[in-house]
């Protein structure tokens, strides 16, 4: 099955939480990191070149001569008049226009002209950056929310790397966070994803681990299953995630639907917060992607002024994200996320530029 982009992994997933916070932290205000090879881009579909057919050959209709022909006997084969010459009388094998009367003024003959061609495909990426900043405000007192980040990925010979340099604000915390992640391939069908990363501030884990293994299936691989563990330390000494993830992806012509289950049990007290998320993608980062995600949560410690607190509420989020190609070398990313619990509400824009590298 082809890949659209050689990226982002819209890790990526695109849907997927983003790994560079807790696992019960659906804070985010930045946009879903850097695609993976598999996840996010869509599978081109081969442009099917049709033949013209040939044009049928016009039968020339004869007109009435402008004086009777002399009657002739039944059987007898009809002659021509005397003005007429052998040339008028071959059979035509080229098409030709219809005959016009005798009075008719001559009609010059337009060409018809070809159909334009397809615009020719993109190359796959070899490398890429995005560059994004987003801003959000919380609701009920709590401020702005903010984002800065750099991603890179390259196409290598052991798979597709992945990295990312992140630093949020809010709730009065500045964090940084980096990760990099491989994406390999062991065989047609089966592949994964193991990513490593460490930060600071509350906002972050101290460390994180994530590995998952994909398995495709179908005629044309179009049907993907994966199930993922992930280990994050906090940098409180007590706080510490742990959780597995099963996601399963559909690729349909110009479509990728994508949904998840994830279970995290959040330390202390070992308590389960699962998260429920779908997603689709129209489109592809050749000319224009939108992707629309849900995700429904059960939290269980969350970030907040005086630090993590235990607050074992339900929140939903909504995100929509517009990637549209300005050149073959640049696509222009924007997002917009809303996210609703019963302790705040958040609103969050995001834009950002990413340059191809082919």
């Amino acid at each position: 099955m082809k890949t659209a982009l050689a990226t982002l992994g819209l890790s990526f997933g695109c849907v997927a939480i983003p790994s560079s916070v807790l696992a019960d932290e659906s804070e985010n205000i930045l946009a879903p990191p850097l695609h993976q090879a598999r996840l996010m881009p869509l599978p081109g579909m081969p442009t099917m070149l049709t033949a013209e057919p040939a044009a049928e050959p016009v039968p020339t209709l004869v007109t009435e001569p402008a004086a009777p022909p002399q009657a002739v006997a039944s059987g007898a084969p009809i002659t021509p008049t005397p003005a007429a010459t052998v040339a008028d009388t071959q059979p035509v094998s080229a098409p030709l226009a219809l005959a016009a009367p005798v009075d008719a003024a001559p009609v010059a003959v337009v060409p018809v002209e070809a159909a334009p061609a397809a615009a020719p495909e993109l190359s796959p990426e070899t490398a890429a950056l995005e560059l994004v900043a987003g801003d959000g405000h919380m609701s009920a007192g709590y401020g702005q929310a903010r984002m800065m980040a750099l991603r890179g990925m390259a196409v290598t010979s052991l798979g597709v790397v992945q990295g990312e340099l992140t630093q949020q604000t809010r709730f009065g915390y500045t964090g940084n966070y980096g990760d990099v992640s491989l994406t390999h391939d062991f065989s047609p069908e089966y592949y994964s994803t193991v990513s490593i990363g460490t930060g600071n501030s509350p906002l972050f884990s101290s460390w994180r681990v994530d590995t998952t293994g994909y398995r495709k299936f179908g005629s044309e691989r179009q049907y993907v299953a994966g199930i993922g563990g992930y280990y994050a330390k906090g940098n409180e000494s007590a706080r510490s995630d742990k959780g597995l993830l099963f996601t399963g992806i559909t690729y349909l012509s110009g479509l990728v639907i994508e949904g998840g289950v994830r279970l995290n049990w959040a330390d202390p007290g070992s308590i389960l917060g699962p998260s429920e998320y779908v997603a689709a993608t129209f489109g592809s980062d050749d000319r224009r992607a939108i992707i629309v995600r849900y995700e429904h949560a059960k939290e269980t410690y969350k970030v907040l002024p005086g630090g993590p607190e235990l607050v074992n509420f339900k929140s939903n989020t909504v995100n929509l994200q517009w990637r549209e190609r300005i050149s073959s070398a640049s696509l222009l990313l924007a997002g917009l996320e809303y996210y609703r619990s019963p302790l705040y509400d958040r609103l969050s824009l995001n834009l950002g530029w990413r340059w191809s590298f082919r």
